[in-house]
């Protein structure tokens, strides 16, 4: 019988999409499905039966593509894997009510499976969630615990689960790879779930700044470099609030993560695609063009909690200018986030600054830390606002400010007001230059 029906399979696929070969399309399942079942008790028959499991889903699958284009299903090995994302409701619903459950079974298995191996490439979160989730549901069914139409439908759920996670990078505002970051992350927890979407948002695209900023093609293999990068996450991780009992899992999560992805990082024409645009790797600088026609560039983050303290001050690389003002040593540039300053400073612009050297400051536009800050749109304790500040004598002669005014030039932004400031708790970090 198993070689009748292998003939058979092989005249079915040669004669696709032939009218006369689609009206017996069911037949032809009927006798794969009888083949396979039997194959089980067969010695030696395993490695055939995933070949002609192949060859039948391959001709259940070729209308399964919602497209208007005519799509190629050999690709590779004479069989294209399709894509668990754009197969339709209709397809899904076929599947559902066809006779033979048993084959059906295996189509939903085969394409969940295929596509969980994909994900996991990319995604380490999503990979594994989903193939716990259909081991769980093929077990059950091994076990008898379930019928194979119940199975089938737990897997027609898993499915559009899939399809609908592939949307998730869209409504979060993040890219594919900030998604997978954002999933190392535990989002589920419920101490993680208090810091809310926003916050956890920005957590992983400053973690895949990061990464990416310091990474080579061999840094899994420096135990150095993991070991800084340990460090820098959970920097990120403390400054956002992250729950403190899961810093140290979540950290690990994102390294693994950051072995998954940096495969595709440094595999491609790396340093443009490690480096920011214009941003030049600390080792490419000569000593001569330092200060001379390029400067540091600093996270603000890094500028605003680690100059004045005597810290190491991770920088991000060298950027070459041309701006009208002689370049000097107390100078660095730092890339602003948000719309509070425009038109002064668009959104996103690298900045140069110059460390603050004391003296009037009214009116100026500076970059300050203060424990007393948080700024609306980033939510840390620094912010980049126009100053001024009020005041007052006390009776020893002495003075303080009375209020300091951090202004945007944005009007769609309210001031910041601090009132009574000490010097622990305030401190203007630099003065803004230019915009590069």
């Amino acid at each position: 019988m198993f070689k009748y029906v292998t003939q058979l399979s092989k005249a079915f696929a040669l004669s696709v999409p032939h009218k006369k070969a689609l009206q017996i399309r069911d037949d032809v399942g009927f006798f794969q499905a009888v083949r396979a079942a039997l194959a089980k008790f067969a010695d030696g028959a395993a490695g055939k039966m995933e070949e002609e499991l192949d060859s039948s889903i391959q001709q259940l699958i070729s209308k399964a593509i919602s497209s208007d284009q005519v799509i190629d299903i050999f690709e590779t090995a004479g069989l294209h894997k399709p894509d668990i994302s754009v197969l339709s409701d209709e397809f899904l619903c076929e599947v559902k009510n066809m006779p033979h459950k048993n084959l059906a079974l295996e189509v939903l298995k085969k394409l969940l499976n295929d596509e969980i191996k994909i994900r996991a490439r990319k995604n380490l979160i999503q990979g594994r969630s989903f193939a716990e989730m259909l081991d769980r549901t093929i077990k059950k069914y091994q076990n008898k615990t379930i019928e194979a139409a119940a199975v089938i439908e737990e897997l027609i759920e898993l499915a559009k689960k899939m399809r609908e996670s592939g949307k998730r990078g869209e409504k979060l505002g993040l890219t594919e790879d900030e998604v997978a970051f954002y999933d190392a992350l535990e989002i589920n927890d419920s101490a993680v779930k208090v810091l809310g979407d926003k916050t956890l948002r920005m957590i992983a695209q400053e973690l895949v700044e990061t990464v990416r900023r310091n990474i080579s093609i061999d840094w899994t293999l420096k135990e150095s470099i993991q070991a800084k990068l340990r460090v820098m996450v959970k920097r990120v991780l403390r400054k956002h609030g992250y729950p403190p009992d899961k810093e140290k899992k979540a950290t690990q999560t994102v390294l693994e993560q950051a072995i998954l992805l940096c495969k595709d990082w440094t595999q491609s024409d790396t340093k443009q695609y490690l480096y920011p645009v214009d941003i030049i790797p600390d080792n490419d600088i000569p000593e001569s063009e330092r200060f001379i026609t390029a400067l540091p560039v600093y996270s603000l983050e890094a500028a605003a909690s680690s100059f004045g303290k005597e810290e190491y001050v991770e920088g991000q690389g060298w950027m070459k200018i041309n701006i009208s003002r002689k370049l000097n040593r107390d100078m660095f540039i730092a890339k602003e986030a948000g719309r509070s300053m425009e038109p002064t400073i668009p959104d996103g612009s690298y900045c140069v600054f110059r460390f603050d050297k004391g003296g009037s400051r009214n009116g100026l536009v500076v970059l300050v830390e203060s424990r007393q800050v948080t700024d609306p749109e980033t939510n840390q304790k620094f912010t980049i606002k126009r100053y001024r500040s009020e005041k007052e004598v006390l009776e020893d002669g002495q003075w303080h400010h009375k209020k300091i005014f951090l202004s945007p030039d944005n009007k769609d932004f309210e001031d910041i007001i601090l009132e009574n400031v000490s010097e622990d708790d305030f401190r203007v970090v630099a003065e803004f230059v230019c915009v590069v």
